[in-house]
């Protein structure tokens, strides 16, 4: 990890843990300013901590390259139609996401 700030911390539910491990899932999608979840905080070359759960175990890190904002339609350009569906359950419809493209 070659980023001086330590990894953003990203905790998931199981099924969607094993999808970013195996790499089935390569980007993480938040609404914007949710918790942290910006710019400031989200940006290429920045290490996400993925966690199954909040627990110590099962963790993965993946580095950000891309990080796109935008509405719905902009931001989930590529993004495949399972992830967009899980996210928009879990968080509802939102006027602007942030979407970070791992590696």
């Amino acid at each position: 990890m070659s980023d001086t700030q330590k990894p953003y911390f990203v905790p998931l539910k199981k099924k969607f843990y094993l999808k970013v491990k195996s790499g089935e899932q390569d980007c993480e999608i938040r609404p914007a300013n949710h918790r942290g979840w910006n710019s400031k905080n989200i940006y290429p070359g920045r290490w996400l901590k993925f966690s199954s759960g909040y627990g110590n175990n099962d963790r993965h890190c993946r580095e950000i390259h891309v990080v796109v904002e935008g509405s719905a339609r902009f931001a989930f350009m590529g993004v495949p139609q399972w992830h967009i569906d899980a996210v928009e359950q879990i968080y509802g419809k939102r006027d602007r996401w942030l979407v970070a493209f791992v590696r």
